[in-house]
């Protein structure tokens, strides 16, 4: 076979050498310019080429192309998709100014650009203003700029140029400002989605110059914090704002049309913060502020988290929606805490109520104290007493807990136990961490005497509580025998690893 293979190759090479006549052979096809082969890829239709180019998914490696041939040369400025990475500024700049010549009144789709870190040491201030506004000469549909990959910040200021055709613009390490509004008041005329991340801005201006966006993302590190988050804009649907930095003392939200608001910050017992939401429409909600040092109290017990999320409802009621807000309330025992006498538990839980809700969680740190009048405290809120349809407790203990002291804070106001408050809309109570102390019998008597519209409680005793305790499983039945209407469950936790299902455990 092999020597067949030899001969039948030789007999085939006059005929491609085209021997004799005219029509003697087929003719050689041209060469490449590395002589190695036909440039079949150059004959391609422009529409093809560009398509290749774009398969590159980078500008730096498309530009190189041009080598290859007279054909390839200055191609890859005629794309429609630029995405820059790792590129100097001076270079990203002439590659800009190629791409204008280039793309004429047309205009880009994407520009993409990031300024690394290792990069800004050469980048000097008037550097940067240029490069937006050779970006915004372009008029791309969807521009992002990154300065900075969040290590080093320039924050060199730029004054913000109009962009005509922009739908989606990310920046990222700027400075932003803005021109006379009588010249610019409607800078991005086409915008929907803005997001802004480690930049200075001033919020307000920036959102007015937008009269058609919808979705606006706002993350800030420590170089670039606002205090004041003020947003206005009739057209925006969702916000997304996270700030982790506790220097802010505004906030305040004007959007009629808004229906998504995430909402993640940070604040200390030096600033009171201030909340204003104006949303009629919200449908989802995820609302969360920690405290550094924690800034409110009632009695001993202080307040170090508030969240207002929007969940799936598993099971915290028959006839709530199949999505539930959930005010979470996360407070602590500590006679160490210092707080400003000016500040207010329930002020301060008040203003984080930007929207409705249906369930109440407490997440409490007892440090063997009693909790009875901390909850009733925060049950018998007007806005609190009169919305909860569903009630979870949850009891945080620890081995170090000791016991109160004679005349101990926590069991002010002393007449707690006797007291009834309305909660006429609770139909569903869950208590987690039951140890069987007197005060949890108090706290669970008191519930039952609050709620009559009550349909479900659930105790779920806690890891040091065993199935053994019979004698604590018995009391808890004797309170449950007095309301024979409510459908009641102790559930004991035999896997010291699950706390948070009945999974593994017994329910009696």
């Amino acid at each position: 076979m092999e020597k067949g293979e030899v001969v039948r190759r030789t007999k085939l090479g006059p005929a491609a050498g085209g021997g004799g006549g005219r029509g003697g052979g087929a003719r050689r096809p041209k060469m490449g310019p590395g002589g190695g082969g036909a440039d079949l890829i150059s004959a391609l239709p422009e529409d093809l080429l560009l398509q290749v180019l774009g398969c590159l998914r980078c500008a730096r490696a498309a530009a190189r192309t041009s080598i290859l041939s007279r054909r390839w040369r200055g191609l890859w400025t005629r794309l429609p998709d630029l995405v820059f990475r790792g590129v100097a500024l001076r270079s990203l700049q002439a590659a800009l100014a190629s791409v204008q010549a280039a793309a004429g009144p047309v205009g880009v789709t994407l520009l993409d650009m990031c300024v690394p870190d290792a990069l800004l040491h050469s980048v000097r201030e008037y550097d940067m203003p240029p490069l937006l506004h050779a970006a915004a000469a372009l008029s791309p549909v969807d521009l992002r700029l990154a300065v900075g990959e969040g290590t080093q910040r320039l924050y060199v200021q730029v004054e913000v140029p109009r962009l005509p055709r922009a739908i989606s613009v990310e920046l990222q390490g700027l400075d932003l400002v803005f021109a006379d509004p009588r010249r610019s008041w409607l800078g991005f005329p086409a915008l929907e989605t803005l997001s802004l991340t480690g930049c200075r801005a001033n919020l307000t201006d920036l959102v007015l110059r937008c009269p058609r966006l919808r979705v606006f993302r706002l993350r800030e590190d420590h170089g670039a914090h606002h205090m004041n988050i003020i947003i206005r804009s009739s057209s925006l649907q969702e916000l997304h704002v996270d700030t982790r930095i506790p220097f802010t003392y505004r906030i305040d939200i004007r959007a009629p049309a808004l229906k998504r608001l995430a909402m993640s910050f940070s604040t200390s017992d030096k600033i009171i913060v201030l909340v204003s939401v104006l949303a009629p429409m919200l449908e989802t909600v995820s609302w969360r502020c920690t405290y550094s040092t924690v800034s409110a109290r009632f009695g001993l017990w202080g307040l170090s988290e508030v969240r207002l999320q929007t969940e799936e409802n598993n099971g915290h009621g028959g006839q709530l929606p199949p999505h539930v807000n959930v005010l979470s309330l996360f407070v602590a025992a500590d006679d160490s805490y210092e707080f400003p006498e000016e500040v207010s538990l329930r002020t301060e839980i008040e203003k984080h109520m930007v929207t409705h809700f249906s369930v109440l969680e407490l997440r409490v740190e007892t440090w063997g104290h009693v909790f009875g009048a901390f909850a009733l405290h925060i049950l018998e809120m007007d806005q609190i007493s009169t919305a909860i349809q569903s009630l979870k407790v949850i009891l945080l203990s620890s081995e170090d807990d000791e016991a109160c002291p004679q005349n101990c804070p926590c069991e002010e106001p002393s007449n707690w136990r006797s007291q009834t408050i309305s909660l006429t809309n609770l139909e569903k109570v869950e208590i987690k961490g039951f140890q069987g102390e007197g005060h949890e019998f108090d706290f669970l008597k008191l519930v039952f005497r609050c709620a009559p519209m009550l349909k479900t409680m659930s105790v779920r005793l806690s890891d040091e509580v065993t199935a053994s305790n019979d004698d604590c499983c018995k009391k808890i039945h004797d309170v449950f025998k007095m309301y024979p209407f409510v459908e009641c469950n102790v559930i004991v936790d035999l896997s010291p690893e699950s706390t948070d299902s009945s999974h593994g455990g017994a329910s009696t």
